[in-house]
């Protein structure tokens, strides 16, 4: 299939509203959703196109602010998402396996260290390290992430070789890990309003961007 990967829409209604369109014109047939998506508006978008979707940290501190059924919507939401050969979260794949739902989060907030499940992983740090092991481990090579507001890929090479990538489009290849940065749909840190596209049977990765004054 081909799916449209997006994340971090921050109240950005007009601009989540051109990445699906652009999305459209690509032939995709399946959406997710990275988090962070902010106010009533952008989750009915994401809602109405059946977007499987993980909690960021906007819902973490702002899911109370949505409407009684949003609310319901996003407690239950995942901290990351296990697909037949890519896995996606918001920021790292580091989460404890007990805690299956932004419910669950909240009831143990108390005894969770955010920082550690909500890092920066467009600079080399122990937690790509840690979000590479978790991944190589599981013999899963590719992750989708959000919450840079940066599009950059990583590639751990079957030669133990760290690379940064930036450029418009890659290929999976046998025995290499790939973690991606989505980039952002509101709020970009690199220049533009962005998501990406993954074809699964063509092992392909398309990093897209979207023109407008959002």
């Amino acid at each position: 299939m081909r799916y449209a990967i997006f994340s971090d829409i921050h109240n950005h209604t007009e601009a989540l509203k051109a990445v699906l369109e652009d999305a459209r014109q690509h032939d995709i047939e399946g959406y997710f959703c990275l988090g962070d998506i902010g106010i009533d508006a952008c989750v009915a978008l994401v809602r109405s196109v059946n977007a499987p979707t993980v909690f960021g940290n906007w819902e973490v501190s702002n899911w109370r602010a949505l409407s009684s059924q949003n609310q319901g919507w996003t407690l239950n939401l995942p901290p990351q998402r296990k697909m037949d050969g890519f896995w996606l979260t918001h920021a790292a794949p580091l989460w404890p396996e007990q805690l299956t739902t932004l419910n669950e989060v909240m009831k143990n907030r108390h005894n969770i260290s955010f920082g550690r499940l909500f890092p920066y992983l467009h600079h080399e740090s122990e937690f790509l390290w840690d979000s590479i092991a978790t991944l190589t481990e599981a013999n899963i090579p590719l992750l989708f992430h959000g919450h840079t507001h940066r599009q950059i890929i990583w590639r751990f090479t079957a030669d133990n070789k760290l690379q940064k990538l930036i450029q418009s489009q890659f290929t999976i290849e046998s025995e290499d890990t790939f973690i991606v940065g989505v980039g952002s749909v509101g709020h970009p840190l690199d220049g533009q309003t962005a998501y990406v596209i993954y074809d699964d049977a063509a092992g392909r990765v398309d990093m897209m961007r979207v023109s407008g004054d959002f």
